[in-house]
């Protein structure tokens, strides 16, 4: 299962890798948009991705919002309170360790948590106009990063990998919120005629 917190009216991008999407809980309705298109995420819902690679879970709401989710290869239904059924007849009980199973043509099954120890406040960044710089470093122990604009002005920043720019990376406007679920290391691009700000917070684990 996964966890994941955005603040009111931010934007958080993932890369769709398996098929199904399972939404398990969050805190209230959100948009999920894809390929020009967008639907509601309500908690029991499941999304067939099928050929998609990429969506983004838009928090349009006042409040801050938490979601657990699952993305995975097989259909799974929900039958009753500490149950759960996989369709093909597979059926689990209960999860107490982590599981790394093959089942069927190869489809692996991998049950994991992942909790955030410890919370890391760094000092706010400046970027110069049209300027690139890296904003945090790569870090093994790092669980999710949240990089909220909060430039005086509207300049958008972009942020991605050591090559983002003018033309690529994920934009976030003033007051928006980028969050990044790794370790990765994580630059930033502003894109505007006026210096840019942005605060910046780890979750440790």
């Amino acid at each position: 299962m996964s966890k994941l917190v955005l603040a009111a009216g931010s934007v958080r991008a993932l890369q769709v890798t398996k098929r199904w999407f399972n939404l398990l809980n969050a805190t209230h309705p959100f948009v999920i948009r894809f390929d020009q298109e967008e639907v509601v995420g309500m908690v029991g819902r499941q999304y067939d991705f099928g050929d998609i690679q990429r969506i983004e879970i838009h928090n349009s709401g006042d409040d801050e919002l938490h979601l657990e989710y699952e993305i995975a290869n097989i259909h799974i239904t929900s039958v009753a309170d500490g149950n759960v059924k996989v369709v093909n007849s597979i059926s689990v009980d209960e999860i107490k360790q982590p599981v790394d199973a093959k089942i069927d043509h190869e489809v692996k099954v991998l049950a994991r948590s992942e909790i955030g120890q410890e919370i890391n406040t760094l000092d706010d960044i400046e970027i110069q106009p049209h300027s690139r710089i890296q904003v945090i470093g790569a870090s093994e122990s790092r669980a999710e990063l949240m990089a909220k604009n909060i430039s005086a002005t509207s300049s958008v920043v972009r942020f991605g990998g050591s090559q983002v720019s003018n033309s690529n990376g994920l934009p976030v406007v003033q007051n928006g919120t980028f969050v990044l679920s790794n370790g990765a290391a994580v630059y930033a691009y502003n894109t505007s005629d006026r210096v840019a700000k942005v605060s910046l917070l780890e979750v440790m684990q």
